[in-house]
């Protein structure tokens, strides 16, 4: 729509004071006003009121509106209408335009538990009734458990219609406002005692303000690992979540290609779980990409903040980590081939039947890949992709500490963290040997060939524990194996120099006898093993050779990850 008049208030992506959310405003404004003119011309009443009240002119960086009347009541339509909830559920049409998402709120459950998490994660600023667990059906035999929280009804609407007061204290034209951060910068909790006092929140001009409404719309919320902090005298797991906000450059492109990465269908659950921010923002990157974003906008820029409780401040989730990125093409490319081989995945689990249809339980679990957090941080921070992989990432190591004490109480023995998670590892070996397989994963092809030369040394190792074995010992194959193999392992991880990591692998490949492609590739190795600050790739190879070495006469491995970790509790 346009209109020749001045108009009353507009923006534009580059003007002053136009930060990551303000930009992030405009393209949920941008949104929500060209969804307005599609639920228009479907008869929707609430549109064509605010049609009557409001006008607008939408161009590829900018937003223009026009108005008569009294500025809180004309914007407060638009609010209403940008932000509405649907049996307790978030419904916002610029995000949700098709009659289905607006009638089924599984299809926007995965953008309401994310502001639940982030921007509306206190219950002062929005209440909410008691969580709900339910089961969804992913096929006529096939369920999966879901927890959420529904909005609770009350006076005065949603918060973002709440906040329009204190924008609009004396309509558009004031110069500066100033707002709190719980809205504008959520988990950014303010310092105690008289510096708090003293700090500024955010000040602007209210059209500024006004926009800060919108960002939410443009943001994208992933699940990450939950963690144990110190609640009530114990130890209790509780939630993570990121916000991730595109850099947007073009309003139209934007509202375009936009990848929502929504719930769709129960299968789409999956894409909200992430094990770390890389693996967010590479998701989302991802998605740009299989757009063809790249072509047109060069790559790009993301920023993330995760957030979660942590145990000396537990009145509201902080920020833990911000990262602000542009991932490379090439991190894109191998991030799309890791998830080919690691994807998230439902598995079934063992239910006693009912002939009761009100008892039906859940007998699908999302099972998350160990490896997938460490490599997709690998990759966004352009490191090699088996760097540090048998460290513990940390977003995973309280729920993996979990795991440990539910193995020592099951085994009747104890395990380290480093230990179980190489056998978390060891399940997924025939993936990661695939992605190893793929030359698109390799910065050179040295690197290929150093693994195929630990592969090498290791059959060796199993050829003479196997020789040993047939002359006799109380221990069988498997036993010798699995000792040969966790004196390796802790040996590389001790060598914390390029001295004893030279020393250690110098030795294994001697024990293990030599080979044609040793003796072929000897001046890479040792380029490898004496670089000054590179020579961790050579004790990381031999890592990743050790969980990704495969032979028939080892059977495949036991799996030791969790075996239920349906959705986390809101």
């Amino acid at each position: 729509m346009g209109n020749h008049l001045t108009p009353k208030v507009q923006w534009s992506l580059t003007e002053e004071g136009m930060g990551v959310l303000e930009r992030a405003g405009l393209g949920g404004l941008y949104l929500s006003l060209t969804a307005a003119d599609e639920w228009a011309a479907q008869g929707d009443s609430q549109v064509q009121e605010l049609q009557r009240l409001l006008t607008w002119e939408l161009s590829d960086h900018s937003v223009k509106l026009w108005w008569e009347g009294e500025d809180q009541a004309i914007l407060t339509k638009l609010v209403e209408w940008a932000w509405q909830e649907r049996e307790g559920v978030f419904y916002l049409p610029g995000l949700h335009r098709s009659l289905d998402e607006r009638e089924h709120i599984y299809k926007r459950l995965d953008i309401h538990r994310g502001l639940f998490q982030t921007f509306f994660q206190h219950p002062k600023v929005l209440p909410r009734e008691q969580p709900i667990t339910e089961i969804v059906k992913e096929d006529e035999h096939h369920f999966f458990q879901i927890n959420y929280q529904k909005i609770k009804p009350r006076k005065g609407g949603l918060p973002t219609v709440k906040i329009l007061p204190e924008i609009l204290k004396q309509g558009m034209t004031q110069e500066a406002i100033h707002l709190s951060a719980s809205w504008i910068y959520p988990g950014a909790a303010k310092r105690f005692g008289k510096a708090a006092k003293e700090e500024e929140n955010w000040s602007g001009p209210p059209k500024l303000g006004l926009l800060l409404i919108f960002a939410p719309l443009s943001c994208v919320f992933f699940e990450l690992p939950m963690t144990k902090i110190k609640a009530a005298g114990r130890g209790q797991f509780r939630p993570n979540w990121a916000f991730l906000v595109p850099e947007i450059k073009s309003l139209t492109t934007f509202a375009k290609h936009f990848p929502l990465l929504r719930c769709q269908a129960p299968a789409d659950f999956l894409r909200v779980r992430v094990q770390s921010l890389g693996d967010a923002a590479l998701s989302f990157a991802s998605a740009y990409a299989a757009r063809g974003m790249e072509r047109r906008l060069g790559l790009q820029k993301v920023y993330i903040a995760a957030m979660g409780q942590v145990s000396h401040y537990q009145g509201q989730k902080v920020r833990k980590k911000i990262l602000e990125l542009r991932p490379a093409e090439i991190s894109i490319k191998r991030y799309e081939r890791m998830i080919r081989y690691l994807p998230n995945e439902f598995r079934m689990r063992q239910i006693e039947k009912t002939e009761d249809p009100a008892q039906v339980q859940a007998n699908l679990w999302i099972r998350q890949p160990t490896a997938r957090g460490r490599i997709a941080d690998n990759l966004i921070h352009d490191r090699p992709w088996y760097q540090d992989l048998l460290w513990p990432h940390p977003w995973q190591v309280d729920k993996l500490e979990n795991q440990r004490q539910r193995t020592k109480q099951k085994e009747q023995k104890s395990i380290s963290l480093e230990h179980l998670w190489f056998n978390n590892l060891l399940f997924e070996r025939r993936a990661l040997m695939n992605l190893a397989d793929e030359t698109v994963m390799w910065d050179s092809p040295e690197e290929q060939a150093l693994l195929s030369i630990f592969h090498h040394s290791l059959r060796q190792l199993l050829n003479k524990d196997e020789e040993a074995q047939k002359r006799g010992g109380s221990r069988n194959l498997l036993e010798r194996w699995d000792d040969r193999v966790q004196a390796v392992r802790r040996g590389l991880m001790r060598a914390k120099t390029r001295e004893l990591n030279r020393k250690f692998i110098m030795e294994f490949l001697a024990e293990g006898g030599g080979s044609k492609e040793l003796t072929e590739k000897k001046e890479a190795l040792w380029r490898f093993l004496n670089h000054p600050y590179d020579w961790q790739k050579s004790r990381d190879l031999a890592l990743l050779a050790l969980v990704t070495f495969t032979d028939k006469r080892l059977g495949k491995p036991k799996e030791t990850s969790e075996k239920g970790e349906d959705s986390s509790d809101e």
